[in-house]
């Protein structure tokens, strides 16, 4: 039976009554839990933020407390917000709960995994940085701006700064204003800093491999800042190409090295 058919047996009126359904309107909530997950997708909660106050936030979004808390309640039972008693309600680290994950455990053990979680975060990144330097936010870039910094002040004295080269990669992917692609970034960012942690001991062991490096991520910033796509993305593909090919070229070393020790 065609539509045409049915439309010519059944009256306008009824052929809608058939197919239409009711708008069902939202939960109040539904509509709590639906701003809340909104933020913290687009990254404007971070892992480790604090709610408001109960009360603040009821008045806000003018809603009951109890309808706050059931809210509350309902993020916390999906994962992504923990009450603390006497301290408040912080959204937790999905990342860090997904290292629990049987995925990350093969990668973290395997030496081939994580070469090719190098080769991963080349290629992704490099797609990334663009979209960042077509949508960056001054938020964005004041962020970006603020690590550099540091990066420069703990290399003068000295510090380690692979935490903070890690941060500046997750902070792109932030600019990128992408809900799905930041949440990828986010739960692996523990793998990504590894390699990041990785390639600070192992291959810019200098001075001026570090300073070298902090050069490098200037210079893909500044790309971002003016909007160069394509420069941003030339940049970061040789920035990061670096450590994918130590990690192809040691991969043979490590592999030799477990078996001696199997042996």
């Amino acid at each position: 039976m065609t539509f045409d058919f049915l439309y010519e047996m059944v009256r306008p009126s009824d052929l809608f009554r058939i197919m239409l359904r009711p708008i069902r309107p939202r939960k109040v909530t539904e509509e709590i839990i639906f701003q809340i997950k909104e933020l913290i997708a687009q990254g404007a909660l971070k892992p480790g933020d604090r709610l408001p106050p109960e009360r603040d936030m009821a008045q806000k979004l003018r809603v009951s407390r109890p309808t706050l808390r059931e809210a509350i309640y309902a993020l916390e039972q999906m994962g992504l917000v923990e009450s603390i008693q006497g301290d408040g309600t912080y959204v937790k680290d999905v990342g860090e709960q997904s290292l629990k994950d049987p995925l990350c455990s093969i990668i973290r053990e395997s030496n081939k995994r994580i070469v090719e979680l190098a080769e991963f975060r080349t290629a992704i990144e490099t797609w990334a940085v663009g979209i960042a330097a077509e949508r960056i936010q001054a938020g964005d870039i004041r962020m970006l701006k603020e690590i550099l910094e540091e990066m420069e002040d703990g290399l003068k004295k000295g510090k380690p700064i692979h935490q903070l080269d890690a941060e500046f990669h997750l902070t792109i992917a932030r600019a990128t204003h992408n809900g799905i692609y930041f949440h990828v970034a986010n739960t692996i960012f523990y793998l990504f800093a590894e390699v990041t942690r990785l390639s600070h001991e192992q291959i810019f062991t200098t001075k001026a491999d570090q300073l070298n490096l902090l050069k490098e991520h200037k210079d893909i910033f500044e790309a971002i800042n003016r909007g160069d796509v394509k420069g941003a993305r030339r940049l970061m593909k040789q920035h990061l190409s670096k450590t994918e090919r130590w990690f192809k070229r040691n991969e043979v070393i490590w592999n030799a090295q477990r078996e001696e020790v199997q042996k």
